[in-house]
Parts: C-alpha cells; structure tokens; sequence
C-alpha cells in the first residue's frame, strides 16, 4: 500500500521548510500503516475459528486424525488471512483500544526520533496511523507553554477526516497550513536558528 507518492512527500517537505524559513519550531511529519501487529489478537481469533469449524464438524464424526486436520488448517488458513489482512480484527477492537495503542506509538517515535532533545525545545510532531485511522499531533516543552492542546485538537479533528478519505496528503498539508501563523508569530524565526530535524516525510 502506497501512503504517500514521492511527489506528495515532496509537498508536504516544502510545506515544512516554509513554515521553518520564518519559525523557530521544528515540525516532522511520520507516517505509520500499522500501530501494532496485533498478533495476540489474530491468534486468538484464529483460535476462535478453529474451534468452531471442529464443532461444527462433530455431527459428521469424524476421525481423531480428521478432527486435527480440520483444527490445524482452519486455525493456520485464519491466521495466515489475517496477518495479510487485518480488517476484521481493527473492526472487532474498541476504538478507544485501538487509539490507545496508536497513541504509545507515536510518544515512542517522538522520543526515538529524538524530537524531545532539541536545544530549542520546539519541536512538532504530526503523527499519522493508517490502519488505526489515527492523528496525533505531539509538542515539545516550549510549544507546550505557549499553545493549548485544546488548539491542536482541532486541527486533529479535520486531519481525521481526511486520514478516514485515505487523503493523507492533504490532511498534512492543511494542518501544517492551520497552524503556520500562530507558529510564526509565537516563534519567529531566530538569526542563529538552525535546522536540527529533517523535513523529510518519515514512512514507518
């Protein structure tokens, strides 16, 4: 599955590097397919199926060596399936569950991205996970201090809307454009400012 073309990567680069060009702020956009590979769940649905295809082989009696063929390949046909395709088991989670998941993964790339060591301290993560249809938007200490997470809430809202239509590009494009003027004005661009972060698109 293609989630961003080269030529949207490019776009949403620029977007970044004009905000940059007269912010202070570090802003990163990381996209994810999956949060989790939620194996647990695939083998305990794959479980599930299994046993209900021996059940309902039982009225047919057949032999201990066929009862296990039916078990063995009904469980491994299931999991196989799933493991390619993961719909059913996102729609069965709660989505509070599944938000939750998303959203460990995005502090863990914010951390391991190294977003929370810059020497500016203003760093902006916008965190997208395709599966989970998840937006998260993540700031570091000093943005923190000066704008609400009330505020990006918003912007979170309309990107999921976006996220949900499989406009990935567009919902970055038009969060980086929400919030570029309050950017700007809160942190104007400093004349040792440097580029700690890239402002390349970062594919999980």
């Amino acid at each position: 599955m293609v989630m961003l073309t080269n030529e949207e990567k490019k776009q949403i680069s620029q977007k970044i590097k004009k905000v940059e060009d007269r912010s202070s702020a570090e802003l990163v956009a990381v996209i994810s397919k999956s949060s989790s590979s939620y194996w647990f769940y695939i083998a305990t649905f794959s479980l599930f199926i299994a046993i209900i295809a021996t059940i309902i082989a039982m009225p047919f009696n057949p032999s201990a060596i066929k009862l296990f063929q039916i078990e063995f390949l009904s469980f491994f046909t299931s999991f196989f399936l799933l493991s390619r395709f993961k719909t059913p088991i996102l729609y069965l989670l709660p989505k509070e569950y599944k938000y939750k998941i998303a959203s460990k993964k995005a502090h863990e790339e914010f951390i391991k991205l190294g977003l929370d060591r810059t020497e500016t301290r203003e760093a902006i993560m916008f965190f997208v996970s395709v599966e989970e249809k998840f937006v998260q938007i993540i700031t570091d200490k000093n943005i923190k201090e000066k704008i609400e997470d009330s505020y990006w809430q918003n912007i979170v809202d309309e990107f999921i809307l976006d996220v949900k239509n499989k406009e990935f590009s567009k919902g970055y494009i038009k969060a980086i454009d929400s919030c570029s003027k309050l950017l700007i004005k809160e942190f104007p661009i400093q004349k040792d400012d440097k580029n700690e972060l890239s402002n390349e698109v970062i594919e999980l």
